[in-house]
């Protein structure tokens, strides 16, 4: 992953910015059943499937940040929602999603739930999961800032640019 930054580092036009949209990990998201009066908890989502990713992708952005590769301008969190008519269209959705890994209740449990609901809300009503997602924006130091940096890995990259301002 590092390796990767530094290779978005390399191709990217001064002052240029890296955009790192993501979900969160997290363990449990909720799914609500959504009428015009409310909104029903009725299950849960496991949502750690890419855990792992998640963790290497915020320890090669720190290790980039401390490097002096990019500088931080704006790092947000905020709700995203996704809804469904049907539960058959979440379940496509989270079949095809390899951050989903478990759902409580199973489909047909929620189904029942859902079709309940419709029914008392005269058809008017929607599946919502939402989670938490991370914006952060990252704009690519000079490299006069990155000759100031400290760690190992950078040396190799200065060599470079001294190298390509020496073909120019």
């Amino acid at each position: 992953m590092v390796d990767a930054l530094q290779e978005i580092w390399r191709v990217l036009s001064a002052n240029g910015i890296v955009v790192d949209l993501r979900p969160l990990h997290t363990e449990q998201c909720p799914i609500e059943v959504v009428t015009p009066a409310e909104a029903i908890r009725v299950g849960v989502v496991d949502a750690s499937g890419a855990v792992a990713d998640d963790v290497a992708a915020d320890r090669a952005i720190k290790r980039v940040l401390e490097g002096g590769w990019f500088v931080r301008r704006r790092n947000a969190r905020f709700e995203f929602e996704f809804s469904w008519d049907t539960v058959g269209e979440m379940a496509s959705f989270m079949e095809e999603s390899k951050r989903m890994s478990h759902l409580s209740p199973v489909y047909a449990d929620l189904e029942k739930l859902h079709r309940q609901q419709r029914a008392k809300a005269g058809g008017r009503v929607r599946l919502r999961y939402w989670r938490t997602m991370l914006l952060a924006v990252y704009q690519k130091a000079t490299s006069q800032a990155l000759e100031r940096s400290v760690l190992p890995q950078t040396s190799q990259l200065r060599g470079r640019l001294r190298g390509s301002q020496r073909e120019r």
